[in-house]
């Protein structure tokens, strides 16, 4: 029986967490932000940790594993960015490797849930040991998506779509948007709210969108987060209107300062597969497929003990008769006597 030690990373790790060889649960790089020696970096630091998080774990065999997390704490989650093993590590080790990996999405839990994140989000290659170290630690898929790549992209269609670059007030109009166009079980799961649609910098990340109305509606969105040549593709279009995307994909990598040789990812869910034909007409081409991962955490919560309030006479001979007095210094005890316990959200 192997022997884990488990615990954040901090800065005596960080010679050997670069040595470690990463598996993206995303797009790209997994949305590092400059890539593994600075996600250790500022993994490690106090001061920075509300970007980045991880967490390394030793097993006596010699083996070394790590995680890395995104905290966004605007949406109430963390999204699993990658999970990383020793470069010493075999296929023989498979077993004890996907042990390892558990153990340390559960330590990610529960930091999560003690922090107020009410679910995690990870997106997982099908084939390979991290898909299997996600479902043991009781992740559920609730969708699965195509990933395309591009060397950058073309022109586009240059059919005079009206596009203008997205606004703070523009928010509600896309998340009107997404609930038109995603199905309610995969709402559900994600459960994003307006705060998601915030563009700006996000650490080391640069964030813009783009849009295109009709009616006074967003009837198409594009959103391009980008770190140096490396860029991520959100795409969402209203039931009908996918022809769009071949125009405003192109134009919003252009004004987010894509270059022709950068790097270019996509990830469409399968309920969106009317996208894939007209992202390949600009030059995206499928790469592999991922599941969609969601796990909700629990949150401790603790209720005041009701204390009695001791009044003296006079206090007491003011009081009105036959009506209840309350102490704002205590709570009501619940019915059923339990004081403290575990709340799941």
């Amino acid at each position: 029986m192997a022997t884990l030690t488990v615990r954040p990373i901090g800065i005596r790790d960080l010679t050997g967490f670069r040595a470690l060889q990463r598996i993206p649960l995303g797009l790209g790089d997994g949305g590092a932000p400059v890539g593994p020696m600075g996600a250790g970096v500022l993994a490690s630091l106090p001061v920075t940790r509300r970007f980045w998080r991880g967490y390394i774990a030793t097993a006596s065999e010699g083996l070394r594993a790590a995680v890395e997390i995104q905290p966004e704490p605007r949406d109430y989650r963390w999204v699993i960015a990658a999970l990383a093993a020793g470069p010493d590590s075999v296929p023989e080790q498979t077993e004890l490797l996907v042990d390892v990996w558990e153990a340390l999405l559960i330590a990610a839990i529960r930091a999560a849930g003690a922090s107020g994140a009410k679910r995690l989000h990870a997106c997982a290659p099908l084939d390979g040991p991290a898909l299997e170290a996600l479902l043991r630690a009781n992740f559920t898929i609730y969708a699965y998506q195509t990933t395309l790549v591009a060397p950058g992209v073309g022109p586009g269609a240059l059919n005079g779509t009206a596009i203008r670059e997205q606004e703070p007030s523009d928010a509600w109009a896309l998340q009107q948007l997404y609930q038109r166009a995603t199905p309610q079980p995969v709402q559900f799961a994600e459960a994003f709210t307006t705060n998601h649609w915030d563009v700006g910098r996000r650490a080391a990340w640069r964030v813009r969108g783009f849009l295109v109305e009709r009616d006074h509606q967003a009837v198409a969105y594009c959103r391009v987060t980008s770190r140096g040549h490396q860029h991520v593709v959100d795409v969402l279009a209203q039931p009908g209107e996918a022809e769009l995307l071949r125009d405003l994909v192109p134009r919003a990598l252009a004004r987010s300062g894509a270059g022709e040789h950068d790097e270019v990812w996509v990830g469409v869910p399968d309920y969106h597969s009317e996208y894939i034909s007209h992202l390949e007409a600009v030059g995206f081409s499928v790469d592999g497929r991922q599941a969609r991962m969601v796990r909700y955490t629990a949150v401790p919560v603790r209720t005041s003990q009701a204390r009695p309030l001791h009044l003296v006479p006079e206090v007491g001979e003011r009081l009105s008769a036959r009506l209840p007095s309350y102490s704002s210094t205590g709570t009501t005890p619940p019915a059923d006597g339990v004081t403290s316990g575990t709340l799941m959200v």
